[in-house]
Protein backbone atom coordinates (compact mmCIF):
# COMPACT_ATOMS: atom_id res chain seq x y z
CA UNK A 1 0.00 0.00 0.00
CA UNK A 2 3.13 2.07 0.04
CA UNK A 3 2.31 2.78 4.14
CA UNK A 4 5.47 4.88 5.29
CA UNK A 5 6.02 6.22 8.76
CA UNK A 6 3.75 8.83 10.38
CA UNK A 7 1.13 8.16 7.97
CA UNK A 8 -2.23 8.84 9.09
CA UNK A 9 -4.07 5.70 7.52
CA UNK A 10 -8.49 5.25 8.32
CA UNK A 11 -9.08 1.36 7.21
CA UNK A 12 -13.27 1.62 6.75
CA UNK A 13 -14.83 -1.79 7.31
CA UNK A 14 -11.82 -2.69 9.86
CA UNK A 15 -13.58 -5.39 11.17
CA UNK A 16 -11.55 -7.38 13.56
CA UNK A 17 -8.28 -5.13 11.99
CA UNK A 18 -6.88 -7.80 9.79
CA UNK A 19 -5.48 -4.74 7.64
CA UNK A 20 -5.61 -2.36 10.67
CA UNK A 21 -2.96 -3.82 12.63
CA UNK A 22 -0.32 -4.37 9.84
CA UNK A 23 -0.90 -0.58 8.70
CA UNK A 24 -0.13 0.25 12.18
CA UNK A 25 3.17 -1.64 12.36
CA UNK A 26 4.00 -0.44 8.97
CA UNK A 27 3.18 3.92 10.09
CA UNK A 28 4.90 3.04 13.72
CA UNK A 29 4.72 5.41 16.61
CA UNK A 30 4.65 8.66 14.75
CA UNK A 31 1.61 7.42 12.60
CA UNK A 32 -1.88 6.38 13.33
CA UNK A 33 -4.43 3.77 12.07
CA UNK A 34 -8.22 4.71 12.72
CA UNK A 35 -9.70 1.29 12.44
CA UNK A 36 -13.75 2.22 11.50
CA UNK A 37 -16.47 -0.46 11.21
CA UNK A 38 -20.22 0.11 12.33
CA UNK A 39 -20.25 -2.78 14.86
CA UNK A 40 -19.54 -1.81 18.49
CA UNK A 41 -18.92 -5.64 19.52
CA UNK A 42 -15.83 -5.37 16.17
CA UNK A 43 -14.76 -1.65 17.26
CA UNK A 44 -14.37 -3.04 21.34
CA UNK A 45 -12.84 -6.08 20.13
CA UNK A 46 -9.94 -4.15 17.97
CA UNK A 47 -9.87 -1.66 20.81
CA UNK A 48 -9.41 -4.75 23.18
CA UNK A 49 -6.41 -5.92 20.70
CA UNK A 50 -4.60 -3.02 20.03
CA UNK A 51 -4.12 -2.63 23.98
CA UNK A 52 -2.87 -6.27 24.07
CA UNK A 53 -0.89 -5.91 21.26
CA UNK A 54 0.90 -2.05 22.66
CA UNK A 55 -0.47 -0.64 20.35
CA UNK A 56 -1.09 3.09 20.83
CA UNK A 57 -1.41 4.34 17.51
CA UNK A 58 -4.47 2.39 16.62
CA UNK A 59 -8.08 4.14 17.50
CA UNK A 60 -11.38 2.52 16.95
CA UNK A 61 -14.08 4.56 15.55
CA UNK A 62 -17.59 3.52 16.09
CA UNK A 63 -19.34 4.92 12.65
CA UNK A 64 -22.69 4.79 11.18
CA UNK A 65 -23.45 4.07 7.50
CA UNK A 66 -23.40 7.31 6.32
CA UNK A 67 -21.03 9.09 8.71
CA UNK A 68 -17.13 8.38 9.55
CA UNK A 69 -16.87 10.62 12.91
CA UNK A 70 -13.04 11.72 11.62
CA UNK A 71 -12.03 15.34 10.11
CA UNK A 72 -11.81 16.00 6.81
CA UNK A 73 -8.88 15.32 4.77
CA UNK A 74 -6.86 13.74 7.22
CA UNK A 75 -5.58 10.18 5.91
CA UNK A 76 -2.68 10.00 3.67
CA UNK A 77 -4.15 6.33 2.92
CA UNK A 78 -8.08 5.17 3.22
CA UNK A 79 -8.13 1.36 3.05
CA UNK A 80 -11.41 -0.42 1.94
CA UNK A 81 -10.79 -3.96 2.12
CA UNK A 82 -13.47 -6.13 0.98
CA UNK A 83 -16.27 -4.00 1.52
CA UNK A 84 -17.10 -1.81 -1.37
CA UNK A 85 -19.33 -4.80 -2.75
CA UNK A 86 -21.50 -4.16 0.65
CA UNK A 87 -21.35 -0.58 1.52
CA UNK A 88 -24.07 2.29 0.57
CA UNK A 89 -22.50 5.32 -1.85
CA UNK A 90 -22.43 7.66 1.58
CA UNK A 91 -19.84 5.52 2.63
CA UNK A 92 -17.63 5.83 0.06
CA UNK A 93 -17.90 9.17 0.02
CA UNK A 94 -17.15 9.80 3.39
CA UNK A 95 -14.02 7.40 2.80
CA UNK A 96 -13.51 9.74 0.20
CA UNK A 97 -13.80 12.57 2.36
CA UNK A 98 -11.55 11.61 4.81
CA UNK A 99 -8.44 11.77 2.19
CA UNK A 100 -6.18 14.87 1.98
CA UNK A 101 -5.25 16.09 -1.48
CA UNK A 102 -3.00 13.42 -3.05
CA UNK A 103 -4.15 10.81 -0.78
CA UNK A 104 -4.61 7.49 -1.85
CA UNK A 105 -7.76 5.68 -1.73
CA UNK A 106 -6.76 1.56 -1.96
CA UNK A 107 -9.42 -0.99 -2.88
CA UNK A 108 -8.87 -4.55 -1.89
CA UNK A 109 -11.32 -7.20 -2.75
CA UNK A 110 -12.87 -9.98 -4.10
CA UNK A 111 -12.03 -11.45 -7.79
CA UNK A 112 -15.56 -11.89 -9.35
CA UNK A 113 -15.18 -15.77 -9.67
CA UNK A 114 -15.42 -18.65 -7.29
CA UNK A 115 -13.85 -19.23 -4.21
CA UNK A 116 -13.50 -21.35 -0.93
CA UNK A 117 -14.41 -18.13 0.80
CA UNK A 118 -15.59 -14.63 0.59
CA UNK A 119 -19.01 -12.97 -0.78
CA UNK A 120 -21.52 -14.57 -3.42
CA UNK A 121 -19.60 -13.95 -6.94
CA UNK A 122 -23.12 -12.08 -7.72
CA UNK A 123 -22.34 -9.50 -4.87
CA UNK A 124 -18.80 -9.18 -6.34
CA UNK A 125 -17.05 -6.44 -8.20
CA UNK A 126 -15.24 -7.05 -11.11
CA UNK A 127 -11.55 -4.53 -11.15
CA UNK A 128 -13.45 -2.50 -13.93
CA UNK A 129 -16.67 -2.27 -12.19
CA UNK A 130 -14.70 -1.15 -8.96
CA UNK A 131 -12.76 1.29 -10.87
CA UNK A 132 -15.86 2.87 -12.55
CA UNK A 133 -17.71 3.19 -9.26
CA UNK A 134 -14.04 4.63 -7.17
CA UNK A 135 -13.68 6.82 -10.71
CA UNK A 136 -17.03 8.42 -10.96
CA UNK A 137 -16.55 10.05 -7.59
CA UNK A 138 -13.61 12.32 -8.75
CA UNK A 139 -10.61 9.71 -8.00
CA UNK A 140 -7.68 9.08 -10.37
CA UNK A 141 -6.42 5.27 -10.85
CA UNK A 142 -2.92 5.27 -10.61
CA UNK A 143 -2.37 0.99 -10.07
CA UNK A 144 -3.67 -2.35 -10.14
CA UNK A 145 -2.76 -5.68 -9.35
CA UNK A 146 -3.30 -9.06 -8.07
CA UNK A 147 -3.27 -10.07 -4.40
CA UNK A 148 -2.90 -13.60 -3.93
CA UNK A 149 -5.60 -16.24 -6.17
CA UNK A 150 -8.64 -14.57 -4.76
CA UNK A 151 -8.10 -11.04 -4.45
CA UNK A 152 -7.19 -8.12 -6.62
CA UNK A 153 -6.23 -4.20 -5.14
CA UNK A 154 -6.88 -0.98 -7.46
CA UNK A 155 -5.09 2.47 -5.83
CA UNK A 156 -6.28 5.60 -6.63
CA UNK A 157 -5.37 9.05 -5.47
CA UNK A 158 -7.53 12.87 -4.65
CA UNK A 159 -6.93 14.64 -6.67
CA UNK A 160 -4.47 17.46 -5.22
CA UNK A 161 -6.49 21.37 -5.38
CA UNK A 162 -5.25 23.28 -8.30
CA UNK A 163 -3.72 26.79 -8.42
CA UNK A 164 -4.82 29.41 -10.75
CA UNK A 165 -2.92 32.37 -10.89
CA UNK A 166 -5.03 35.46 -9.83
CA UNK A 167 -7.76 33.64 -8.06
CA UNK A 168 -7.95 33.37 -4.56
CA UNK A 169 -8.17 30.25 -2.28
CA UNK A 170 -8.39 31.68 0.85
CA UNK A 171 -10.32 35.02 2.63
CA UNK A 172 -7.16 36.20 3.17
Amino acid sequence: MGLKAGDIVVDVGAGTGFYSFPAAAQVGPGGRVYAVDVSKELVDLVRERAAARHMPNVTSVLSTRSRIPIEDAVADVTILANVLHGIPPRTVDEAIRLLRPGGRLVNVDWKKEPSPEGPPVRHRLSPNEASSALSARGLKPLDSFDLGPHHYVLVFERPRLAHHPGHLLSDE
